[in-house]
């Protein structure tokens, strides 16, 4: 009951939210629309800089294993696995 009462909120919300949006775009003075449309625009621009920002984290914070050190990880994950075996 909560998940259906939860999804009714959030479809009834999108609905007035766009509502409101589409009057902000299209019905409302030319000085708010077009402070609609900045604040629109600097919203998605900064959404995407920020995906590439922690994307650009990931690549820095993650370690990188030469060839050598995967096979070498590798084959102790195998010989464990194998002592396991042999139990």
């Amino acid at each position: 009951m909560r998940k259906r009462t939860i999804g009714a909120l959030l479809m009834f919300s999108t609905t007035v939210f766009m509502g409101f949006y589409t009057y902000l775009l299209f019905f409302s003075s030319k000085s708010l629309q077009e402070v609609t449309l900045k604040i629109t625009i600097y919203s998605l621009v900064f959404i995407f800089a920020a995906s590439l920002f922690l994307i650009g984290y990931g690549f820095f914070k993650t370690p990188t294993l030469t060839p050598q050190e995967v096979r070498e990880r590798i084959k102790r994950a195998n010989t464990g696995k194998e002592r396991e075996e042999m139990r």
